[in-house]
């Protein structure tokens, strides 16, 4: 019997829902859909996943190779790729909740996809929201465009002004094009972008903030609410994202993890013929 699968985007933007996929027993054609619409919406997400860290490392080895985060100790012992999110209900900071962002953009070659799972969330709050670095950018002017073109920008791993922290610092173009859409967009951030090469922070602030603003736009924005069993997988060359930390008092757990850019690409059809069970 053929697969009943449906595509709903949320906003002219980006984002969309996947319907009809079970990742957690998927074939060569399961992974084609996602990675078209992921190519085309650059944000899905998949509702009624049943996914362990196990299950979702290996889907996350189809893409590419997995991130170990070099500070963050929230990785399982057993599958250290796979970190576990868990908001208890006297906390009141969140993981990743400090400003808009893509992760992994202070490595070289930058994190492509991330994969979040809900496994337990509060009954309201907790949204997360995205933005479209690509919708961003078309709406500059021409000559801006032109000037972003020829600009390098300095991410660095939890940087400050006048002191960013090595070894985890990168130069990428301030501007990327899609490899499949040929569509550009912007590749700086609030959290990892600390200036444009050969400028100083306070020299590329106003250029840089003109550019934070625009990616916050609602224009440019879709947001997700979150129900249980949901995966939310997100490009981060060509998004940003924030969570949205208003569930004080309640408990959430997610899994994720995430994977990088390679030089040449993935193919995950040619990949999913060589896949092996477990952790990758």
């Amino acid at each position: 019997m053929e697969k009943k699968i449906e595509i709903s985007p949320i906003t002219g933007s980006l984002g969309a829902i996947i319907e009809g996929v079970d990742l957690s027993n998927f074939d060569v054609m399961d992974l084609e859909v996602v990675k078209d619409a992921l190519n085309q919406h650059l944000v899905v997400k998949l509702p009624q996943q049943n996914l362990d860290r196990f299950k979702l490392s290996k889907l996350g080895s189809i893409f590419g190779p997995h991130f170990h985060h070099p500070i963050e100790k929230k990785g399982f012992r057993d599958c250290p790729e796979v970190l576990q999110l868990l908001h208890k209900p006297g906390d009141t900071k969140m993981f990743g909740g400090a400003s808009w962002h893509a992760d992994i953009t202070w490595l070289k070659p930058c994190g492509y996809l991330s994969f979040l799972h809900a496994i337990e969330i509060p009954e309201v709050g907790g949204d997360t929201s995205f933005s479209s670095t690509i919708s961003a950018f078309d709406t500059l002017s021409a000559g801006l465009k032109d000037l972003l073109r020829g600009l390098n920008g300095i991410h660095a791993y939890h940087w400050s002004e006048g002191k960013e922290q090595l070894p985890w610092i990168a130069e990428h173009p301030v501007v990327r094009t899609h490899p499949v859409s040929g569509l550009e967009g912007l590749f700086v951030n609030r959290m990892f972008t600390s200036r444009f090469s050969n400028m100083t922070a306070s020299e590329s602030k106003p250029l840089l903030e003109f550019l934070f603003n625009k990616m916050e736009i609602h224009e440019v924005t879709c947001r997700f609410r979150w129900n249980k069993g949901d995966l939310l997988i997100w490009d981060n060359r060509f998004t940003l994202h924030y969570p949205i930390n208003d569930f004080f008092g309640n408990r959430r757990e997610m899994i994720r993890t995430s994977v990088m850019e390679t030089k040449g690409g993935t193919e995950a059809a040619e990949k999913l013929r060589d896949q092996k069970n477990g952790c990758m």
